[in-house]
């Protein structure tokens, strides 16, 4: 006769042990409260997408607005000094071209003279422009002759180079 014994009762498998693990009590001190709620705010503006990106453009913006500002005031300072200097440089040009009339002849004080006048019409027309005129005038200007724009343009900073160059030597 067969073992039928085996056959009829199934194998059990043995039990599984329980995991015993013990959950430990939360302690949220105040450093890492703060630190969570920073990183969950971090994941907010992340999941928003454009939050922190729009900050920094906020940023940047306010930056641009106090660089234009600053500028503005520093060019509105070099205008009134330029407009200056040169009615200055006019009134000297005239006040010179009596000594050219006696020295050279009166075909060189009245060079002297037109000279004169026309550093004045340019020290007018400066003070009477703003700034946004000027630049406007400026931006036609090298867009009409771009390469007269450029000569002058490595003129001047051959000039001030120079001038560093000599300020440096005499220090």
């Amino acid at each position: 006769m067969a073992d039928t014994s085996s056959a009829a009762t199934p194998k059990r498998k043995p039990a599984a042990k329980k995991a015993t693990t013990t959950a430990k009590p939360k302690t949220t001190t105040k450093a890492s409260a703060t630190r969570t709620a920073a990183i969950k705010e971090a994941k907010a503006a992340h999941s928003n997408g454009n939050e922190g990106a729009h900050g920094w453009r906020e940023q940047a913006s306010d930056y641009a607005e106090q660089a234009k500002t600053t500028a503005r005031g520093a060019a509105t300072t070099a205008k009134n000094s330029t407009g200056e200097a040169l009615a200055g440089l006019s009134k000297l040009i005239s006040d010179t071209a009596e000594t050219v009339d006696s020295k050279l002849g009166p075909q060189y004080g009245d060079y002297a003279r037109k000279a004169a006048e026309t550093v004045a019409g340019a020290a007018k027309t400066l003070d009477e422009k703003d700034i946004d005129q000027l630049a406007e005038e400026a931006r036609n200007f090298v867009r009409k002759s771009p390469a007269v724009a450029i000569g002058a343009a490595a003129v001047v900073g051959f000039v001030l180079m120079r001038m560093m160059r000599g300020s440096s030597n005499d220090a």
